[in-house]
């Protein structure tokens, strides 16, 4: 009997042996969180892929894992995580993972973001324990992956009349314009383009739908100049900046359906300095590229809007109407205003902020399910 507990406590001290080395030993683990999607809409649901592989030989030990998700995300289904809690602006969730050698375990939750803005996934907080569950080992695995929300369309926004009549005018002037005067070559059918667009003639010739190019002096008959500067008072000014934000999705999307060229200018956190964008309308990769800036604009401005009205001015020689969209006409935007309406750079249509947004308009509440 004597015998068989040595024995018992020499394998005992051989397994603790073997598993401390083990837990301490993190190098063949690998750790990786994404979204599926680099971007979507508010309130569209995505899954979160959460990944942790073991590259060595070995199992690994049991290891308890802490992931960070952004606290604005509405988890709907959540089966592999145990516990949620927030944590200095970041939502934890805790889960524990066993990995034999070369072994791979994929978890999914299903959710969705409300908000516009840019999202981090980070880092997540690893333990692992040994056999006897003496000593513990923890250490981190870093994590870099986003996703941007784009901002909210607005689908009943009251529009002023004058910026209405001004865009109905573009476009029917559009229209006239493009004839085989203006055509300056061809290019295939995607699916986007208007039906007008297509050469029938080209298309009969070649045997796939081919669409009109038409004069580059046509495109950009719109530059949206949008201010993000503060303006006002500083307690309405965040749900005023964001509403601008979706002022300048709703505009260009209206543009882009109507097929009207367009350039984008902007003062927002995109970049250092001022960010422009351009599109010659049909909901292409331009427009998503200018729904990702806009997603992924930070709060503030990177300057003033004396120095965006300036750059607009500037370039907007073949430019039919300059729409601004602001917070606030306040004594600083009526200043830059005359100084634009000075150099005669054609019509100006304002748009504010505090004249358009709703009481109804806020950011939408979390309403998170049970996982």
């Amino acid at each position: 009997m004597l015998t068989f507990f040595v024995i018992v406590i020499l394998v005992a001290l051989i397994l603790q042996r073997l598993s401390l080395r083990n837990a301490g030993d993190h190098r063949n683990i690998r750790y990786e969180c994404k979204p599926s999607v680099r971007a979507c809409e508010p309130g569209d649901v995505f899954l979160v892929h959460s990944n942790v592989a073991n590259l060595g030989l070995r199992p690994s030990p049991s290891i308890r894992i802490e992931e960070r998700f952004p606290q604005s995300l509405n988890v709907l289904e959540a089966e592999q995580f145990n516990v949620r809690t927030f944590v200095s602006g970041y939502r934890i969730f805790y889960s524990t993972v066993l990995l034999g050698g070369h072994q791979q375990i994929r978890r999914n939750l299903r959710a969705s973001i409300p908000q516009r803005g840019e999202y981090r996934f980070s880092y997540a907080d690893f333990c692992a324990g040994d056999f006897l569950g003496f000593r513990e080992y923890n250490y981190r695995m870093d994590n870099d992956s986003r996703i941007v929300i784009y901002p909210a369309k607005l689908e009943d926004a009251a529009f002023p009349e004058a910026y209405t009549n001004a865009l109905d005018d573009i476009a029917r002037r559009k229209q006239l314009l493009e004839d085989p005067i203006s055509v300056c070559g061809y290019r295939d059918y995607t699916g986007r383009e208007p039906m007008r667009q297509i050469s029938w003639k080209q298309s009969a010739a070649r045997g796939s739908l081919i669409v009109k190019q038409f004069d580059p002096v046509w495109q950009h008959s719109v530059l949206i100049a949008l201010d993000t500067q503060l303006h006002g008072d500083f307690d309405e000014y965040i749900a005023q900046q964001e509403y601008c934000f979706s002022l300048a999705r709703t505009v260009c999307e209206q543009l882009e359906q109507r097929g009207v060229g367009y350039q984008l200018v902007t003062n927002a956190v995109i970049r250092e300095g001022l960010s422009g964008f351009s599109s010659s309308g049909g909901m292409g990769g331009a427009f998503r590229k200018i729904l990702y800036a806009l997603g992924g604009a930070r709060l503030g401005s990177v300057a003033s809007v004396d120095e965006l009205m300036h750059a607009v001015c500037h370039g907007a020689e073949r430019c039919e109407m300059i729409v601004l969209i602001s917070t606030h006409g306040e004594k600083r935007v009526e200043s830059a205003l005359g100084m634009a309406r000075e150099t005669g750079c054609g019509r100006i249509v304002t748009l504010f902020a505090d004249e358009l947004m709703p009481v109804s308009f806020s950011q939408p509440e979390e309403k998170e399910a049970t996982a």
